[in-house]
């Protein structure tokens, strides 16, 4: 009988300790260890914070990119619902939610493989960004649109 109920309270324990442990965030951003993780569209190593970007899919499963263009090209081909989309802010390398960002695209700019795409959480930040580096400021849709039409980059698939 003190079996029983032991083994009732260490399950009724180890249950309450489920029901208190925290759920899979898609408010954050998944963890990239750079110098390690590969980019998941061309399996590149991801290096730079600046320019590395991110997704959850709405099972929760974490994309990881080594440049934004990286993360358009593999949406293109994959047609992945995005639960949430993150991007570094280009000066303070901050992961930023990327469909608040100002994304600014530039043959000037020089990233990891050549998109040249970076994202601003601050829109004048980009548009001062834009005007020294000669490109477009774009909001997160058109920033897909136009990156998927884009033949800058490499396109890996």
């Amino acid at each position: 009988m003190k079996i029983a109920r032991l083994c009732l309270l260490v399950v009724s324990f180890a249950l309450a300790l489920l029901a208190c442990s925290p759920a899979a965030d898609i408010d954050s951003p998944p963890e990239i260890v750079y110098g390690e993780d590969m980019c998941v569209q061309c399996g590149m190593i991801i290096s730079e914070p600046r320019y590395a970007a991110a997704y959850l899919s709405v099972d929760g499963e974490p994309r990881i990119f080594d440049d934004l263009g990286e993360l358009c090209l593999y949406h293109r081909d994959h047609q992945e619902k995005m639960a949430t989309v993150w991007a570094h802010d280009f000066h303070s390398e901050a992961w930023i939610d990327a469909e608040a960002a100002t994304f600014v695209m530039s043959e000037n700019i020089h990233t990891p493989m050549s998109f040249g795409i970076v994202a601003f959480r601050n829109r004048e930040d980009a548009a001062l960004f834009a005007e020294e580096m000669q490109g477009q400021l774009h909001d997160f849709n058109s920033f897909l649109k136009a990156c998927q039409g884009n033949s800058q980059g490499h396109d890996h698939g």
